[in-house]
């Protein structure tokens, strides 16, 4: 009767989402600097949303489908979807951080390409048609599972072999779809960002795109900016928590960031450079009575840095003080591996993550 009467009572707060005023994740890609190239990402969600997030190995050779949680052995049924679906077999290994028990949201697969799946409530995906399906939910692991370069993900979404459809799961607790863009990054500083707008796929690909946030669409979002002083305009930077004030903030203070000495400045500069964009702990009830409610109490829930140059996936949880990170190179990835996992929640983990792995076993 709880998880009713919570799923029911969320479901209505999410259906009451408005696009000017929804806080949820910031992206920034340092690709400029010698010593190593690092895109840091923030997960914001608001506490009454159940990510549950784990850090998940999936090792080459998985075999995936669209129907069903990415984790082997969990019962969850995918809904958005029709019969004719994608399935596929994973080329390459991974680290991704998966929430909901079902849904890749973040990582950095073995060969230095790393993706991450953000917010965008604007979201309109392309109309019904007779190519096979891809649940959003699946996105960020297929391409994971499927490419080694941003030019190569560029190309397979451009061939429209497939096509993306908004997803959710009442069996893991997604229970609607949020609507999101997905940014990827590779071993060379190249990027990429997608979004669906009014029912066709946009593309912006070039190292150029570096960060990246929520509402508006990117094209919208970059007219934005001329506003503030950093880019021409006549208004100051803002503080505030809003998609707009992060994105200028990500890029005013990206050309300020200096170039690092050795590889622990490079993955502390790139760390520095998101926090002016996270969001403390918040108390949903001295939240402003303008806050739209479903989101008031939004936070910093978990932060990653996916180093491309180096292979090198961290993850700092906002309820941990430590740091910890896996090294792919040095990580058992070939068919027969076992997936493994770690709780990035776990106030113990910190440190090199290898021992910290846990063989997946599926919950009877």
């Amino acid at each position: 009767m709880r998880r009713r009467s919570f799923i029911a009572g969320l479901s209505v707060v999410l259906s009451a989402l408005r696009v000017d005023s929804l806080h949820a994740c910031s992206l920034v890609f340092v690709n400029d600097r010698k010593v190593a190239k690092i895109v840091v990402r923030s997960m914001d969600l608001p506490l009454s949303f159940p990510e549950r997030p784990k850090l998940f190995v999936f090792p080459r050779g998985m075999v995936r489908n669209s129907t069903n949680s990415l984790v082997p052995g969990i019962r969850g049924r995918i809904e958005g979807i029709g019969s004719n679906t994608v399935y596929w077999t994973s080329r390459f290994g991974s680290a991704a951080m998966v929430g909901f028990d079902g849904a890749a949201t973040d990582g950095l697969n073995e060969k230095g390409l790393a993706a991450h799946a953000l917010v965008l409530t604007e979201s309109q995906q392309e109309p019904n048609d007779a190519r096979a399906e891809l649940p959003d939910t699946h996105w960020v692991q297929y391409v994971l599972d499927n490419f080694a370069t941003v030019s190569a993900v560029v190309d397979a979404h451009r061939a429209g072999r497939f096509r993306v459809v908004a997803a959710w799961s009442h069996d893991l607790g997604y229970i609607k779809p949020l609507g999101i863009h997905l940014a990827v990054e590779d071993t060379s500083g190249d990027s990429a960002i997608f979004e669906y707008v009014k029912g066709s796929l946009v593309i912006h690909h070039g190292h150029q795109y570096q960060v990246l946030t929520n509402d508006p669409t990117l094209d919208e979002m970059l007219e934005r900016m001329n506003k503030y002083k950093e880019f021409g305009g006549s208004e100051e930077l803002s503080g505030t928590l809003d998609a707009d004030s992060r994105y200028a903030r990500l890029i005013a203070y990206h050309k300020y960031l200096p170039d690092p000495a050795n590889y622990m400045e490079a993955v502390a500069g790139a760390m520095s450079l998101l926090r002016i964009a996270q969001i403390p702990f918040r108390d949903p009830a001295r939240e402003p009575s303008s806050e739209e409610p479903a989101w008031a109490g939004t936070q910093t829930n978990w932060v990653s840095a996916a180093d491309v140059t180096n292979h090198i996936y961290y993850v700092n949880s906002a309820t941990v003080p430590s740091l910890f990170w896996l090294d792919l190179t040095e990580i058992s990835l070939g068919p027969r591996s076992a997936v493994t996992f770690v709780d990035p929640h776990d106030p113990k983990v910190g440190g090199d993550g290898r021992r910290l792995l846990r063989r997946w076993e599926a919950p009877a």
